[in-house]
């Protein structure tokens, strides 16, 4: 599958960089690594052939070169073709965006067909282009870091998860699992006695032996590894995730894949009823229909009611249609006060760094018996830093953390144009801060 790959340098550096420094470096320094994640590891966005490939055949990065020049040498080695963006208005305004549409205009009619356009920016001006290039029958793929506009994320055919880039990608996530190391067999020790010394082996020394390639594992082996990881997940495991886990504990597995080709093909030919694969999402997902639900906001709401939250109807729609807006974890308010807890606790302890205090505070949430997935909490984090928030400077008590996310809730809304009344803010705070009063104020 032909790919161009667009990057909108500034627009996703300054998004990881309020996520933290250190993921924003190294996606400045090291392009070749998310690069080569692209194309081995990223599943192809919906409606591409089954056994495609990617195909890079496009690398543009667009840069204002007056405020990052310092990347242009790791661009520059990664095969990039580097855009000069400099600022226009005396307010930092550059074209960006205009290179990167009409860019992807021309490619849209070059003679070689382009079947995937990748565009890394969370600006919501790219949604017509996204449109265009639909209507002409090309796949969309868009890393948008933060939270991007409702009609940009169903503009595209498949959206990059913010957290997996960051995990796989750039390789910055902490172990989901600490699993025992793989078993190490050596082989006998069949070599024979050392040979007396003699002077031609002063003048023609013995080469270093070759080591054998190891062995791959049996397809039996693969599906009970595969089986370990849907059983240690909380949520349905995204089929790239594994496929990137698997190639990492097996190299030489892929491309080949036990002779089946591709990991789709090679997934389908195992044996791992009684789980369940699903393609119909963004990727490809398997889970385990005892234990997992595919999509999260339907079984959700089936839980969602005021007597198991001690909500009031009003609240409750209110709620429900923050949620269908912004996509912010439906917590309970007895678990959303939980969740800040242990994140202040968690910071005056410790740090801050995003996958670190995201693993902590969801294991202290799992030890006091709240049920919140590693996903919600890395939610909240990412809304908090996204709206200004810096952690360790003596804010980080409940209060101040519900009340900023609160406001980060309701400037989405008005992003989306969704209109809400004055008593608004107050409902909500009342949600997220876990202060459920017994008589609601009128709507």
């Amino acid at each position: 599958m032909k790919s161009a790959l667009f990057v909108d340098f500034d627009n996703v550096y300054s998004g990881l960089r309020k996520l933290d420094p250190m993921i924003a470096e190294r996606f400045g320094r090291q392009p070749l690594e998310w690069v080569q994640w692209l194309i081995k590891d990223l599943a192809l966005p919906d409606g591409a052939p089954a056994n495609a490939q990617r195909r890079l055949l496009v690398r543009r990065v667009y840069l204002n070169p007056q405020v990052y020049q310092r990347f242009r040498p790791s661009f520059n080695h990664g095969g990039f073709e580097i855009v000069d963006c400099p600022a226009m208005t005396s307010e930092g305004k550059t074209s960006t965006d205009i290179h990167m549409v009409l860019d992807m205009v021309d490619l849209l009619q070059h003679q070689v067909h382009y079947d995937e356009f990748i565009v890394f920016s969370a600006d919501a001006d790219f949604t017509p282009v996204l449109r265009k290039l639909r209507r002409w029958d090309r796949r969309t793929t868009v890393l948008a870091v933060g939270f991007p506009s409702a009609a940009y994320r169903a503009s595209a055919d498949l959206l990059i998860d913010t957290d997996l880039f960051v995990r796989d990608a750039l390789d910055m996530g902490v172990r989901e699992f600490d699993e025992p190391p793989l078993p190490v067999i050596s082989p006998p020790d069949a070599s024979p006695s050392p040979a007396p010394f003699t002077p031609s082996m002063l003048a023609y020394p013995a080469a270093a032996p070759v080591p054998a390639a190891p062995a791959l594992p049996t397809a039996d082996a693969l599906v009970e590894r595969i089986r370990a990881e849907v059983a240690r997940a909380d949520l349905p495991v995204p089929c790239a995730r594994l496929a990137s886990r698997l190639m990492h504990e097996y190299p030489g597995l892929s491309p080949d894949w036990l002779g089946q080709g591709g990991f789709r093909r090679f997934l389908e030919s195992l044996a791992l009823a009684p789980l369940v694969l699903d393609w119909g999402a963004s990727g490809g997902h398997l889970y385990d229909p005892v234990r997992h639900v595919l999509r999260a906001p339907s079984p959700a709401r089936s839980s969602f009611d005021a007597t198991d939250w001690g909500i009031e109807p009003p609240l409750l729609a209110l709620i429900r249609q923050v949620h269908d807006t912004t996509g912010v974890p439906l917590l309970s308010p007895r678990d959303f006060r939980a969740l800040f807890d242990a994140v202040a606790s968690d910071v005056a302890d410790q740090p801050f760094q995003l996958n670190d205090t995201g693993k902590r505070v969801r294991d202290r949430l799992r030890e006091n018996g709240h049920d919140v997935s590693r996903e919600s909490v890395n939610w909240v984090l990412r809304g908090l830093l996204l709206c200004g928030h810096e952690f360790g400077r003596g804010e980080d008590d409940v209060p101040t953390l519900s009340y900023r996310l609160v406001g980060n809730l309701i400037n989405l809304c008005r992003r989306e144009q969704v209109l809400m009344d004055d008593g608004a803010p107050a409902l909500l705070q009342r949600w997220v801060s876990g202060k459920i009063a017994s008589e609601a104020p009128e709507l």
